[in-house]
């Protein structure tokens, strides 16, 4: 549960922050000082949006699932029963 909030948190400031949704957001912050640094530095701020965009998707595919990573590393260490040598010699 405590994954899925967090996974959700990390989709919304993806949602936030994607590039395209630049030319949304300019309207809400006009007359502000935010909206006039975001017009003149729009190639600085598309990079930087750009950036977090993607690490907000990665962190929250990653939050989604935290338990395939976990499952992966312990079947390549555990030893199945069934396939045991002292199973046989009994």
């Amino acid at each position: 549960m405590k994954n899925t909030i967090k996974s959700t948190g990390w989709f919304l400031v993806a949602l936030i922050t994607c590039p395209c949704h630049l030319v949304l957001l300019l309207p809400l912050f006009a007359g502000t000082a935010l909206a006039s640094y975001f017009t003149e530095y729009k190639d600085i701020i598309f990079i930087i949006m750009g950036l977090l965009f993607v690490f907000a998707l990665f962190m929250g595919w990653r939050k989604l699932d935290p338990e395939t990573k976990k499952e992966t590393k312990k079947e390549s260490t555990t030893t199945h029963e069934c396939c045991s040598i002292e199973r046989f010699k009994a």
